[in-house]
C-alpha cells in the first residue's frame, strides 16, 4: 500500500525521534582539531558508533587512545573522553551534517610538532569536528602537475599547490635555482603537496618511482668547503679563478663529462645517478628554514642514494604533511664537499602513503638493498648517535629484536655513510643490508 509523502514522513519521525535521527548520521570516521590557548593545534582520529541518541567510540591521538561516550540531539553533540577509566575531557559542539565546532576541556596530552606532555590538569580548548575525507571515485589516481610557483624555504605557511590522497601518484618536475632563480632562500622547492588524512604524529611515505634528468647540462662548485678541510689545507690552497666546472650530460649513455675540461681531466667521466637533494614535510610549528637547511623534517639531506626506487619515511608535523622537494643532481660524491653537486633539473614520479599514529624522530628510507636511518645534527658524532639510535628503534619495532639482539646485529652488519658535510647541519646515514634482515624471524 502506498502512503502520501506527509504520512511517510510522519511514520519515520515517529519511529526515529529527533535525538535518534540526530545521532544516526554520526557513525563513522571523523577528524578532531583541538586548539588550546598558546598551543599548536592537536589532531585526533575519532570513530563513533551511534545507538539511538547514545554515542560511543574511540579517540586516537598520536600514541594516546581514549574511549568516547556521549549523546547527540538536533544540531548538538556532547562527548566525554575517558582514559584508563578516568575523565580525560568534556567537549560540546554545535553543527549539522559533517561539521561541528565548539569548546570544552581536555587533559593536555601533546602539542603540534610531536612534543608530548601530560600535566594531569584540564585546560580549556576550542575544537572542530569534521568528517574524514574519502578518496574520489576511481582512486588511486595518477596526476600530472606542472609547477608554476616555487619556494626557497621550508614552512607550513605556504598554501598547498595540490591535494592528493594516500595511494595517489604525481608526475611533476624540479627546477635548478642557479638557472631559474624564481624564489629567494636557496634551493627551489616544488610544492607543497597536501596529503589528505596525514596528521601530526603520522609518518608520510614517499616512493620515488621515477627520477630522470630533463636537460643536458649541470654545474658544480669548484672549491672544497672549509668544513671538510684542515686549516693548513685551506691556507695553502690555490684555486684557479677561471676554472670551468660546467658538465655535459649524455643521458643516452648515462655519463657526465666536463664541458670544457683541463688537459688532465679531459678523459674524466662519472656515471649519471640522478638523485634529489631535498625532500621535506613542513617543519614543526611556525618554524621556517632556508632551502639549504635540514632537520627532522627532512629538507636538504643531500644523500646520493635518494634516487629512483627509494622509499622515504618522514615524520608529519602539520595536517596534510605539506610535502616539498627539489635540488636535483645528476651525480654527487659523499658529503657534497664542493657545496654543490652536478646541479640540474629532473622529471619525477612519486607515490604517497601514510603510516597512521606512528612517527620516528627523523627521516628513514629504504631501497632494494638496505634500510637506512638518517641522523641530522650539529656534529658528525651527534649525527651518528641519532642515526644509530633510530635504526635500533626501527629494528625493535618492526623486527621485534630486543636490545641485546639489536646490539649484536648492528655490530655485525651496520654500515655508515656521511651524506652532508657542508650545510648548516651534518647528516649521517646508518644502514643494514636487507640480505641480513631476511634471516630474521
Amino acid at each position: 500500500m502506498k502512503y502520501p509523502l506527509n504520512v511517510a514522513i510522519l511514520c519515520i519521525t515517529t519511529l526515529c525521534g529527533p535525538a535518534f535521527c540526530a545521532a544516526a548520521g554520526l557513525s563513522g570516521d571523523w577528524i578532531a582539531e583541538i586548539q588550546a590557548k598558546g598551543a599548536d593545534p592537536q589532531y585526533a582520529r575519532v570513530h563513533l558508533n551511534a545507538d539511538g541518541p547514545k554515542i560511543t567510540g574511540e579517540w586516537s591521538q598520536a600514541a594516546v587512545r581514549l574511549s568516547v561516550e556521549g549523546a547527540a540531539s538536533p544540531g548538538k553533540l556532547n562527548l566525554s573522553l575517558i582514559r584508563s577509566g578516568a575523565p580525560a575531557g568534556n567537549l560540546s559542539a554545535a553543527g549539522t551534517g559533517n561539521a561541528f565546532a565548539g569548546e570544552g576541556q581536555m587533559i593536555a596530552t601533546g602539542r603540534g610538532g610531536g612534543e608530548q606532555r601530560n600535566t594531569g590538569q584540564m585546560e580549556k580548548v576550542a575544537w572542530k569536528f569534521t568528517r574524514e575525507k574519502q578518496p574520489p571515485a576511481g582512486s588511486p589516481r595518477t596526476i600530472d602537475f606542472e609547477p608554476k610557483e616555487f619556494h626557497g624555504y621550508y614552512s607550513a605557511s605556504y598554501a598547498p599547490v595540490l591535494h592528493v590522497f594516500a595511494g595517489d601518484t604525481v608526475r611533476t618536475r624540479t627546477y635548478d635555482a642557479a638557472r631559474d632563480p624564481r624564489s629567494p632562500g636557496g634551493n627551489l622547492e616544488t610544492g607543497p603537496f597536501y596529503i589528505e588524512g596525514a596528521l601530526p604524529g603520522d609518518t608520510l611515505i614517499v616512493k620515488l618511482n621515477k627520477l630522470r634528468m630533463n636537460r643536458d647540462s649541470a654545474r658544480q662548485g669548484s672549491r672544497i668547503n672549509g668544513r671538510a678541510l684542515t686549516p693548513a689545507y685551506i691556507a695553502a690552497a690555490q684555486y684557479d679563478p677561471a676554472f670551468d666546472s660546467e658538465w655535459k650530460l649524455d643521458r643516452a649513455k648515462g655519463v657526465a663529462a666536463l664541458a670544457h675540461p683541463t688537459e688532465r681531466l679531459k678523459n674524466f667521466t662519472v656515471p649519471i645517478l640522478p638523485m634529489l637533494g631535498c625532500i621535506s614535510t613542513a617543519p614543526a610549528g611556525d618554524l621556517a628554514y632556508r632551502g639549504t637547511e635540514l632537520g627532522a623534517f627532512g629538507g636538504n639531506m643531500d644523500y646520493n642514494q635518494m634516487g629512483e626506487g627509494v622509499t622515504l619515511y618522514l615524520p608529519v608535523f602539520h595536517a596534510g604533511a605539506l610535502l616539498t622537494f627539489g635540488d636535483a643532481h645528476a651525480a654527487m660524491g659523499d658529503g657534497e664537499v664542493t657545496g654543490s653537486a652536478l646541479e640540474t633539473s629532473a622529471d619525477i614520479e612519486f607515490t604517497v602513503d601514510i603510516v597512521k599514529g606512528y612517527a620516528s624522530v627523523g627521516p628513514r628510507l629504504e631501497n632494494a638493498d638496505y634500510i637506512m636511518s638518517m641522523g641530522v645534527a650539529g656534529s658528525v658524532a651527534d649525527s651518528i648517535q641519532i642515526a644509530t639510535s633510530q635504526l635500533g628503534d626501527w629494528l625493535k619495532r618492526d623486527y621485534r629484536l630486543n636490545d641485546s639482539e639489536v646490539a649484536l646485529f648492528l655490530g655485525a652488519v651496520a654500515k655508515y655513510d656521511i651524506t652532508e658535510l657542508v650545510d648548516p647541519q651534518f647528516n649521517v646515514v646508518a644502514k643494514v643490508p636487507k640480505t641480513a634482515l631476511a634471516s630474521l624471524k
